[in-house]
């Protein structure tokens, strides 16, 4: 149960205006259900999953159609059933059957008890119509410097026509396909991520369909998508830091190290005996107690002088690893993976913190995989990413900042820095490179909701920084919670608080409370 959770919480790691939104297709009827078996990832006793056929394109239904598929848990307690509720756990490609339908998600109880919970399966995604993006889409010269148009290229080989379908607006009007599917006047959203985003989206173009929005770790729709990526680097570096922090004053428990640049290090040193060598993502700050035998006269500006040399310093001792080791590279380790994927999930620092200090380690490789296993596994990585990389330049409208090139360049290539290399990507205008955006999504509107939306932000988000929180929260007039401490996604995540905060929310329509204790805060 712990490593599926794992599992699911690391996928659950990581968007001229339009004319005005094309009013939603006239129905004779609504669409039929085509009820089947559950994917394996659906492990929830209960659960129902069935797929409905909807236009490729909403804005021209000639072009044909594609699938979409979707799971329901019906309320256990039919008999006081207060609604339906709509689940994303964002991504852009977080698996919405996991998020609904998997028991290592711990739900409120009393979200289990009233409401009938759906999960559709984003277009494009396996469960729907999948995007087959395995054919090359050119040379590895055109992968990488034209990433864009290579990964479209290869998706449209196999699934042509398909790709620019791709985008928020449409995954939104397929909600509202299955929402008339399964006969519910109205449906309430519970949006992680980029589930808020696309939540709120379904809200603006169907607020008369409209019922309570939890929006859970919202982000800056302005900044989509290559300014939301390029935020990460600093609320990455001040997670690490956080969790260094944490584990430093918890080192009665973990005996890793009592101050956050002593865990750092030991951090470091496992990266090391993994990969060959060290990671470059940037230290803590030094303090007294950092200072060297001999040296602790130099008191605090000591310290300052290590804090200021720092990110030198790890620099340079990756590129002596990597000289002396040929072919190292700190992206081959499996500690610094699961570093990224767990660090935004507070619930799960005590898990990496036993990992770190090897009393609990964590399996994440390949052993006892067959070799096709390990092949569909990379196959599957590689469709995820592809599928991520569509959607976001699709619907980008932030321009790239070549100043930023250089950083991407040497942290992806050079040093193999896993923080630092995807956020210069996106600002470099590197991941979209060769192609431009298709579409432009509606600007948010909730002024025409009935219920006022609920809005989750916490002050040490790694992924959607809470200074960003506020255009979202504008724009859909919502009432913000502030959680005082870290993490990305705090709805059934181990916060007893802010679960409480969401029921409470999802059955009166009401939210009094606008701040909450983190965990580890």
């Amino acid at each position: 149960m712990k490593a599926q959770r794992l599992v699911v919480a690391a996928v659950a790691a990581l968007t001229a205006m339009l004319a005005p939104p094309v009013a939603a297709q006239a129905q004779e009827s609504s669409p039929a259900i085509t009820w089947e078996e559950c994917p394996p990832q659906v492990n929830h006793s209960g659960a129902e999953c069935g797929r409905i056929d909807v236009p490729t394109y909403y804005s021209d239904p000639s072009k044909g159609s594609i699938s979409v598929g979707f799971v329901r848990v019906k309320a256990l307690d039919q008999s006081a059933k207060r609604g339906v509720l709509f689940g994303n756990p964002g991504g852009p490609g977080g698996d919405a059957y996991s998020y609904v339908a998997n028991d290592a998600m711990v739900w409120p109880e009393e979200i289990r008890q009233e409401w009938d919970f759906v999960g559709v399966q984003p277009r494009g995604l396996p469960g729907s119509t999948p995007v087959d993006c395995t054919a090359p889409g050119g040379d590895d010269m055109d992968a990488m410097l034209n990433m864009g148009a290579y990964i479209r290229t290869s998706c449209e080989k196999a699934t042509p026509g398909y790709t620019n379908s791709l985008t928020t607006e449409n995954t939104a009007r397929d909600w509202e396909m299955v929402r008339q599917a399964l006969g519910e006047e109205k449906l309430s959203v519970m949006g992680l991520s980029y589930g808020t985003f696309l939540g709120s989206t379904y809200a603006t173009l169907y607020p008369q369909h409209t019922d309570r929005v939890v929006l859970d770790s919202a982000m800056k729709p302005s900044a989509a998508w290559n300014g939301i990526l390029a935020s990460q680097e600093a609320g990455y570096n001040n997670a690490l830091n956080d969790f260094f922090t944490w584990m430093a004053d918890n080192d009665a428990t973990y005996k890793a190290g009592n101050t956050p640049l002593k865990v750092y290090e030991r951090w470091s040193r496992v990266i090391a005996r993994e990969a060959g060598a060290r990671p470059t993502a940037l230290p803590p700050g030094a303090e007294l107690g950092d200072l060297p035998p001999g040296l602790e006269f130099a008191g605090q500006p000591g310290a300052d002088i290590m804090t200021a040399t720092g990110p030198l310093r790890v620099q340079g001792e990756n590129l002596r690893d990597a000289a002396l080791n040929p072919g190292a590279n700190q992206a081959y380790s499996v500690t610094l993976s699961l570093t990224r994927g767990l660090v935004p999930l507070a619930a799960e620092w005590d898990t990496l913190a036993k990992h770190i200090n090897g009393t609990a380690r964590i399996d994440q490789g390949y052993s006892g995989m067959s070799a096709e296993e390990i092949e569909l596994q990379q196959a599957q990585l590689i469709q995820g990413q592809s599928f991520q990389n569509l959607i976001i330049c699709n619907e980008n409208t932030v321009p790239a900042d070549y100043a930023a090139i250089p950083s991407f360049v040497w942290n992806n290539y050079v040093v193999g820095d896993i923080f630092a290399a995807p956020p210069a990507m996106f600002a470099s205008g590197a991941a979209c490179n060769g192609r431009g955006e298709v579409t432009k999504n509606p600007t948010l509107n909730g002024s025409k909701l009935e219920v006022r939306p609920l809005q989750i932000n916490a002050t040490g988000d790694p992924q959607t920084p809470y200074r960003y929180h506020g255009e979202m929260a504008r724009q859909m007039n919502s009432h913000v919670v502030t959680v005082h401490g870290p993490g990305h996604g705090h709805v059934a995540a181990g916060n007893e608080v802010v679960d409480d905060i969401v029921v409470e929310y999802l059955r009166t329509g009401n939210a009094t409370v606008s701040n909450a204790p983190g965990l580890h805060s």
